[in-house]
């Protein structure tokens, strides 16, 4: 057989079995669809997650430390991101899968400060790579400054 005659006939009952294009439904959930597909089509490099309830984009191999401070989100970091004192501890909600591993500084650290939950990380080393959902164990209060 012939790949590409395969292909060819997978693609015709695939178009025999759609709905036709203006059979999408609800208009609105249509023009919201197409908008966030345009958003994420010319942002590739940028992922979806939430700190503290507040969504914001971070950069594809970004932390969330990096992510929050760009978008004037508070999150104590005494060290200065050097795995050292572990103030800038977030409990993962969901996609934690999305996350790069935890490295052995980073677990010595969370196990020096008595942080032994799987769901703890530091911001300062994690890494996003997909949609997060996290929690600060240490918030701040206030703005800060516009500088």
């Amino acid at each position: 057989m012939k790949p590409e005659l395969d292909e060819s006939k997978l693609a015709a009952e695939m178009k025999s079995i759609a709905r036709p294009l203006g059979d999408v439904g609800d208009p609105n959930l249509k023009r919201a669809f197409a908008k966030r597909l345009r958003e994420v089509a010319a942002r590739p490099e940028v992922a979806p997650i939430k700190i503290d309830g507040r969504k914001i984009d971070v950069r594809l191999g970004g932390t969330i430390l990096g992510a929050a401070l760009k978008n004037d989100i508070r999150l104590m970091h005494v060290c200065g991101a050097r795995t050292l004192c572990a103030t800038c501890r977030v409990v993962v909600e969901s996609g934690a899968d999305n996350l790069t591993p935890m490295r052995p500084t980073e677990r010595f650290s969370l196990r020096w400060h008595l942080s032994i939950s799987p769901r703890t990380r530091l911001a300062c080393q994690a890494r996003v790579h997909g949609p997060v959902e996290v929690e600060s164990v240490f918030p701040l209060c206030g703005e800060l400054p516009n500088t």
